[in-house]
């Protein structure tokens, strides 16, 4: 008798193969979902930070220098936002995109929060704040 070398797989090893791969799928692609929300809503409370950083920034410059004149808008034109007061802008693409932000005039912006609901904020240059409506759940949960 003489041994044949196997050029295959046999229909078991095919079928345990296509179930693990299963059970993987199955179990990663729901957490794949929760970490790019996880994500979106990190970098949201991370452009947040970053705006209000830089808005205390230059009132604590001007106080210092003894300057007083106001902050009246933060950026100069509506593709680099927050130009004034962040040492890289954030580019707007003016598209309702996830964790985008949009210009809506000199002193109101735009976040995107999902491809249809959106957060505003206002910046007011009296007191030096950017804050969006308290009354809405979105606001509380990305400013906090």
């Amino acid at each position: 008798m003489s041994k044949e070398n196997k050029k295959g797989f046999s229909l078991l090893e095919i079928i345990f193969v296509i179930s693990i791969i299963s059970i993987i799928a199955i179990t990663a692609i729901p957490k794949l979902g929760n970490s790019l929300d996880t994500t979106n809503t990190i970098k949201i409370k991370s452009d947040i930070m970053l705006i209000r950083d830089g808005i205390n920034q230059y009132k604590n410059s001007a106080i210092l220098s003894n300057n007083s004149s106001l902050l009246n808008s933060l950026d100069d034109n509506d593709q680099l936002l927050f130009s004034k007061i962040l040492t890289n802008p954030i580019v707007s693409n003016n598209t309702q995109k996830i964790a985008t932000w949009d210009k809506i005039s000199d002193t109101t912006y735009l976040v995107w929060i999902d491809d249809l609901v959106s957060l505003m904020f206002k910046y007011n240059s009296s007191n030096y704040s950017f804050d969006c409506d308290k009354n809405d759940k979105n606001c509380n949960e990305f400013t906090q």
